[in-house]
């Protein structure tokens, strides 16, 4: 297969000279911007709590960038008529790629954050020069499908499933060994001309169902990605919780140490198989999941106590506004954990009658393998833009 490679970023388009343009004052009116939909200047006023003029000055300048556009005045009560500002989609766009233990997926997502395009990118044995070859090919696709210059791509971002063990390596399962110990951000960004960062998938995942899912609705929750293995992303007050070394949420340590069994599909499919329905890997048994299966039932009978426990430690240790099953489990297989799980009233201190409020467990909102594909696609535009 031939080799693509896209034109050179403009030079304001990396993190460095991104963040020299953009003023925190410009990324607080873009992302209020970008989360209020259509905004206008009167109203956007009052969610930054700035001054008319400030927010004046800082929507003609983000205009000016090319990343706003100042539409028609509305009248709103006695005052003068205030102009509608939006956010121009196509003005920044990024790829984002995520690297499972058998399936890789690709989307293209737009400033405003929006979905563009999504593709399966996967290759036997998940082999890393074939899947970037399908990367390259599915951003000239997508780009043109959706009239988005190749210009306007900031960046990718991969989500991989592993563990970081330097800044942009990871230690991922065997089945990834094509993408172990190696600098992804510097082999990736050779290979394609882009700017790169690289994510633990659980992270990544965290960010796409904060920004499109059920934790939009939450400044504060945990995200358990359950997949092959088991690992999750906190998320407080909007913020993702990476840690010293990149590995917050690496929890499936904590069943290790409780001889509690881990909750992941592998261990789902060894239990169908011993009930007689076979599944050709993770992606196989997603794709046909079927909620009547014989073995699922003992699955969840076996692994409801570790969710269990896993969200009473969540509970006590962090205080998050809700905790968010999710990953490439399937939803209806995840509903039926969250109606099993229970708190340990008896372990939570009671005084005057009132215990510890306990966050609600929600089913994540976005199919089972796009969110941390669409969070790593965010990695470049929240550090570019908005965060």
């Amino acid at each position: 297969m031939s080799t693509r490679s896209f034109p050179a970023v403009p030079p304001f388009a990396s993190a460095r000279t991104a963040r020299s343009t953009l003023t925190d004052r410009h990324r607080l009116l873009l992302r209020t911007i970008r989360e209020s939909g259509p905004i206008s200047r009167s109203q956007l006023m009052k969610r930054v709590g700035l001054s008319g003029v400030a927010v004046f000055r800082g929507t003609e300048e983000l205009a000016g960038e090319g990343l706003i556009a100042i539409g028609e005045t509305v009248a709103e009560g006695r005052g003068q008529p205030s102009a509608i500002v939006r956010i121009r989609p196509d003005a920044a766009a990024t790829i984002g790629l995520s690297i499972m233990t058998d399936h890789a997926e690709a989307v293209l997502v737009d400033l405003s954050g929006v979905v563009r395009a999504r593709r399966d990118v996967s290759a036997a044995g998940m082999n890393r020069s074939a899947i970037l070859d399908a990367v390259a090919g599915f951003a000239t696709d997508a780009c043109a499908e959706a009239g988005i210059a190749t210009a306007a791509l900031r960046g990718i971002g991969i989500a991989v499933a592993g563990f970081f063990v330097a800044p942009s390596t990871v230690n991922p399962a065997a089945e990834l060994d094509d993408w172990a110990m190696v600098d992804l951000a510097a082999i990736v960004g050779d290979r394609l001309g882009l700017p790169v960062m690289v994510e633990n998938i659980g992270n990544a995942a965290a960010l796409g169902e904060g920004l499109l899912g059920v934790g939009a609705g939450h400044d504060s929750f945990v995200y358990l990605n359950v997949a092959a293995g088991f690992g999750g992303g906190i998320v407080r007050h909007r913020d993702l919780v990476r840690g010293t070394s990149g590995n917050a949420g690496e929890l499936a340590g904590l069943f290790d140490l409780t001889d509690r069994p881990v909750p992941n599909l592998t261990s789902l499919r060894a239990v169908l198989a011993d009930h007689g329905v076979a599944t050709d890997g993770i992606t196989d048994l997603v794709a046909r999941y079927d909620d009547d299966w014989p073995g699922v039932t003992a699955w969840v009978d076996r692994h409801a106590v570790s969710f269990s426990y896993l969200a009473a430690a969540l509970r006590f240790v962090l205080d998050p506004g809700a905790i968010v099953i999710g990953g490439r489990i399937p939803r209806p297989l995840a509903a039926r954990i969250t109606a099993r799980m229970t708190w340990p009233e008896d372990a939570v201190p009671q005084r005057r009658g009132q215990g510890l409020v306990a966050p609600p467990v929600l089913v994540a909102k976005l199919p089972a393998e796009a969110a941390a594909t669409i969070g790593a696609a965010t990695l470049l535009l929240e550090r570019d833009y908005f965060s």
